[in-house]
Protein backbone atom coordinates (compact mmCIF):
# COMPACT_ATOMS: atom_id res chain seq x y z
CA UNK A 1 0.00 0.00 0.00
CA UNK A 2 2.86 2.37 0.84
CA UNK A 3 4.62 1.55 -2.43
CA UNK A 4 1.51 2.11 -4.52
CA UNK A 5 0.91 5.36 -2.62
CA UNK A 6 4.45 6.60 -3.36
CA UNK A 7 4.04 5.76 -7.05
CA UNK A 8 0.69 7.55 -7.19
CA UNK A 9 2.07 10.71 -5.53
CA UNK A 10 5.18 10.78 -7.72
CA UNK A 11 3.11 10.15 -10.84
CA UNK A 12 0.83 13.08 -10.02
CA UNK A 13 3.78 15.34 -9.18
CA UNK A 14 5.64 14.51 -12.37
CA UNK A 15 2.53 15.20 -14.42
CA UNK A 16 2.30 18.79 -13.15
CA UNK A 17 4.30 21.78 -14.30
CA UNK A 18 4.55 23.19 -10.79
CA UNK A 19 5.55 20.60 -8.20
CA UNK A 20 4.48 21.43 -4.64
CA UNK A 21 6.99 18.97 -3.17
CA UNK A 22 9.82 20.74 -4.97
CA UNK A 23 11.25 17.55 -6.46
CA UNK A 24 12.99 17.82 -9.83
CA UNK A 25 11.72 15.79 -12.76
CA UNK A 26 14.96 13.80 -13.17
CA UNK A 27 15.19 12.97 -9.48
CA UNK A 28 11.48 12.23 -9.32
CA UNK A 29 11.71 9.75 -12.16
CA UNK A 30 14.73 8.07 -10.55
CA UNK A 31 12.83 7.67 -7.28
CA UNK A 32 9.86 6.37 -9.26
CA UNK A 33 12.09 3.86 -11.05
CA UNK A 34 13.60 2.68 -7.77
CA UNK A 35 10.17 2.25 -6.21
CA UNK A 36 8.69 0.34 -9.15
CA UNK A 37 11.86 -1.79 -9.37
CA UNK A 38 11.41 -2.84 -5.74
CA UNK A 39 7.71 -3.53 -6.36
CA UNK A 40 8.46 -5.68 -9.42
CA UNK A 41 11.17 -7.59 -7.52
CA UNK A 42 8.81 -8.20 -4.58
CA UNK A 43 6.01 -9.31 -6.91
CA UNK A 44 8.35 -11.72 -8.71
CA UNK A 45 9.40 -13.21 -5.36
CA UNK A 46 5.80 -13.55 -4.19
CA UNK A 47 4.90 -15.21 -7.50
CA UNK A 48 7.78 -17.66 -6.95
CA UNK A 49 6.48 -18.50 -3.45
CA UNK A 50 2.94 -18.91 -4.79
CA UNK A 51 4.02 -21.31 -7.53
CA UNK A 52 6.48 -23.39 -5.47
CA UNK A 53 5.05 -23.42 -1.93
CA UNK A 54 1.34 -23.22 -2.70
CA UNK A 55 1.05 -25.37 -5.79
CA UNK A 56 -2.46 -25.67 -7.09
CA UNK A 57 -3.62 -22.51 -5.31
CA UNK A 58 -5.08 -19.65 -7.38
CA UNK A 59 -4.74 -16.08 -6.12
CA UNK A 60 -6.27 -13.54 -8.53
CA UNK A 61 -5.29 -10.60 -6.29
CA UNK A 62 -1.66 -11.76 -6.28
CA UNK A 63 -1.59 -12.09 -10.07
CA UNK A 64 -3.28 -8.69 -10.48
CA UNK A 65 -0.64 -7.13 -8.23
CA UNK A 66 2.15 -8.76 -10.27
CA UNK A 67 0.67 -7.44 -13.51
CA UNK A 68 0.23 -3.95 -12.09
CA UNK A 69 3.71 -3.85 -10.54
CA UNK A 70 5.44 -4.88 -13.75
CA UNK A 71 3.30 -2.48 -15.80
CA UNK A 72 4.36 0.40 -13.53
CA UNK A 73 7.99 -0.76 -13.77
CA UNK A 74 7.89 -0.78 -17.60
CA UNK A 75 6.15 2.61 -17.63
CA UNK A 76 8.79 4.15 -15.36
CA UNK A 77 11.55 2.84 -17.68
CA UNK A 78 9.85 4.41 -20.69
CA UNK A 79 9.35 7.66 -18.82
CA UNK A 80 13.01 7.93 -17.78
CA UNK A 81 14.44 6.71 -21.06
CA UNK A 82 16.42 3.56 -21.76
CA UNK A 83 19.78 5.35 -21.84
CA UNK A 84 19.21 6.89 -18.41
CA UNK A 85 18.13 3.54 -17.05
CA UNK A 86 21.37 1.95 -18.28
CA UNK A 87 23.35 4.48 -16.23
CA UNK A 88 21.61 3.37 -13.05
CA UNK A 89 21.41 -0.36 -13.74
CA UNK A 90 23.80 -1.04 -10.84
CA UNK A 91 21.48 0.67 -8.37
CA UNK A 92 18.52 -1.26 -9.76
CA UNK A 93 20.31 -4.57 -9.32
CA UNK A 94 21.22 -3.60 -5.77
CA UNK A 95 17.57 -2.77 -5.04
CA UNK A 96 16.46 -6.15 -6.47
CA UNK A 97 19.02 -8.05 -4.38
CA UNK A 98 18.09 -6.12 -1.24
CA UNK A 99 14.35 -6.71 -1.70
CA UNK A 100 14.67 -10.42 -2.52
CA UNK A 101 17.15 -11.01 0.32
CA UNK A 102 14.93 -9.23 2.85
CA UNK A 103 11.79 -11.08 1.77
CA UNK A 104 13.57 -14.43 1.70
CA UNK A 105 14.92 -13.97 5.24
CA UNK A 106 11.51 -12.80 6.44
CA UNK A 107 9.76 -15.79 4.84
CA UNK A 108 12.28 -18.28 6.25
CA UNK A 109 11.97 -16.86 9.77
CA UNK A 110 8.17 -16.94 9.65
CA UNK A 111 7.75 -20.55 8.50
CA UNK A 112 4.81 -21.97 10.47
CA UNK A 113 5.36 -24.73 12.97
CA UNK A 114 1.65 -24.73 13.88
CA UNK A 115 1.42 -24.06 17.60
CA UNK A 116 5.10 -24.78 18.10
CA UNK A 117 6.15 -21.14 17.91
CA UNK A 118 4.09 -20.33 21.00
CA UNK A 119 5.34 -23.31 22.98
CA UNK A 120 8.49 -23.94 24.93
CA UNK A 121 11.25 -25.95 23.29
CA UNK A 122 10.81 -29.69 23.77
CA UNK A 123 12.95 -32.73 23.18
CA UNK A 124 11.20 -35.48 21.26
CA UNK A 125 9.49 -38.05 23.47
CA UNK A 126 7.09 -40.94 23.05
CA UNK A 127 3.87 -41.55 24.98
CA UNK A 128 2.78 -45.06 25.86
CA UNK A 129 -0.62 -46.20 24.64
CA UNK A 130 -2.21 -47.94 27.60
CA UNK A 131 -5.67 -48.93 26.32
CA UNK A 132 -6.39 -52.36 24.89
CA UNK A 133 -7.44 -52.67 21.25
CA UNK A 134 -10.81 -54.14 20.32
CA UNK A 135 -11.14 -56.52 17.35
CA UNK A 136 -12.99 -53.72 15.54
CA UNK A 137 -10.12 -51.24 16.13
CA UNK A 138 -7.51 -53.72 14.91
CA UNK A 139 -9.49 -54.54 11.77
CA UNK A 140 -10.08 -50.85 11.09
CA UNK A 141 -6.39 -50.02 11.53
CA UNK A 142 -5.44 -52.76 9.05
CA UNK A 143 -8.04 -51.49 6.61
CA UNK A 144 -6.83 -47.87 6.90
CA UNK A 145 -3.27 -48.94 6.23
CA UNK A 146 -4.30 -51.12 3.28
CA UNK A 147 -5.97 -48.19 1.49
CA UNK A 148 -3.03 -45.84 2.12
CA UNK A 149 -4.69 -43.69 4.79
CA UNK A 150 -2.29 -41.64 6.87
CA UNK A 151 -2.52 -39.97 10.25
CA UNK A 152 -0.32 -36.89 10.73
CA UNK A 153 0.48 -35.81 14.26
CA UNK A 154 2.98 -34.33 16.69
CA UNK A 155 4.51 -35.91 19.78
CA UNK A 156 3.37 -33.01 21.99
CA UNK A 157 -0.21 -33.05 20.67
CA UNK A 158 -2.65 -34.34 23.32
CA UNK A 159 -5.39 -34.86 20.75
CA UNK A 160 -3.06 -37.12 18.75
CA UNK A 161 -2.45 -39.25 21.83
CA UNK A 162 -6.19 -39.42 22.52
CA UNK A 163 -6.77 -40.55 18.93
CA UNK A 164 -4.22 -43.35 19.38
CA UNK A 165 -5.80 -44.31 22.70
CA UNK A 166 -9.10 -44.79 20.85
CA UNK A 167 -7.41 -47.43 18.70
CA UNK A 168 -5.52 -49.01 21.57
CA UNK A 169 -1.98 -50.30 21.87
CA UNK A 170 -2.06 -53.04 19.22
CA UNK A 171 -4.12 -51.15 16.60
CA UNK A 172 -2.15 -47.91 16.98
CA UNK A 173 1.02 -49.74 15.88
CA UNK A 174 -0.73 -50.79 12.67
CA UNK A 175 -1.61 -47.23 11.64
CA UNK A 176 0.44 -45.40 9.01
CA UNK A 177 1.34 -42.61 11.41
CA UNK A 178 3.54 -39.67 10.33
CA UNK A 179 5.33 -37.80 13.12
CA UNK A 180 5.75 -34.19 11.97
CA UNK A 181 8.37 -33.24 14.59
CA UNK A 182 10.67 -36.27 14.92
CA UNK A 183 13.60 -34.05 15.94
CA UNK A 184 11.78 -32.24 18.72
CA UNK A 185 10.24 -28.81 18.97
CA UNK A 186 12.92 -26.13 18.81
CA UNK A 187 13.52 -22.78 17.19
CA UNK A 188 14.72 -23.29 13.65
CA UNK A 189 13.31 -26.82 13.41
CA UNK A 190 10.21 -27.07 11.26
CA UNK A 191 7.81 -29.81 10.29
CA UNK A 192 9.26 -32.47 8.05
CA UNK A 193 8.64 -32.06 4.31
CA UNK A 194 5.90 -34.71 4.20
CA UNK A 195 3.81 -32.73 6.70
CA UNK A 196 4.45 -29.35 5.02
CA UNK A 197 3.46 -30.78 1.65
CA UNK A 198 0.23 -32.12 3.16
CA UNK A 199 -0.77 -28.51 4.08
CA UNK A 200 -1.92 -29.44 7.55
CA UNK A 201 -4.15 -27.06 9.49
CA UNK A 202 -3.78 -28.79 12.84
CA UNK A 203 -3.16 -32.07 14.62
CA UNK A 204 -4.16 -34.76 14.23
CA UNK A 205 -4.94 -34.73 10.52
CA UNK A 206 -6.13 -37.74 8.55
CA UNK A 207 -5.68 -38.14 4.80
CA UNK A 208 -8.10 -40.80 3.60
CA UNK A 209 -8.66 -41.46 -0.09
CA UNK A 210 -7.20 -38.04 -0.89
CA UNK A 211 -9.51 -36.23 1.55
CA UNK A 212 -7.86 -34.13 4.28
CA UNK A 213 -9.66 -34.38 7.63
CA UNK A 214 -8.57 -32.32 10.63
CA UNK A 215 -9.12 -33.24 14.28
CA UNK A 216 -9.87 -36.36 16.27
CA UNK A 217 -12.30 -38.76 14.68
CA UNK A 218 -14.39 -41.50 16.29
CA UNK A 219 -13.58 -44.97 15.04
CA UNK A 220 -17.08 -45.19 13.56
CA UNK A 221 -16.43 -41.97 11.61
CA UNK A 222 -13.12 -43.29 10.27
CA UNK A 223 -14.84 -46.52 9.28
CA UNK A 224 -17.54 -44.65 7.36
CA UNK A 225 -15.08 -42.25 5.72
CA UNK A 226 -12.79 -45.07 4.59
CA UNK A 227 -15.55 -47.42 3.44
CA UNK A 228 -14.79 -50.01 6.11
CA UNK A 229 -17.45 -52.70 6.63
CA UNK A 230 -16.86 -54.82 9.74
CA UNK A 231 -19.43 -57.43 8.69
CA UNK A 232 -17.73 -57.84 5.33
CA UNK A 233 -14.34 -58.19 7.03
CA UNK A 234 -15.66 -60.90 9.34
CA UNK A 235 -17.23 -62.75 6.40
CA UNK A 236 -13.95 -62.71 4.48
CA UNK A 237 -12.08 -63.83 7.59
CA UNK A 238 -14.36 -66.86 7.88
Amino acid sequence: MVAYGVVAVLGIQLGQKSRPLGIGEANGRLVLLGTTTSMAAASAYFLYILSTKFTGEFCPYCLASVLLSFSLFVSSIKGLGFQEVQKDVGIQLLIVLLVVSTLNNSYSDSQPTNTGSAMAEMEYFTTEITSESTPFAISLAKHLRSIGAKMYGAFWCSHCQEQKQMFGREAAKLLDYVECFPYGLKKGIYMIDACQEAKLEGFPTWVINGEVLSGEKKLSELAALSGFDMKEELTEAK
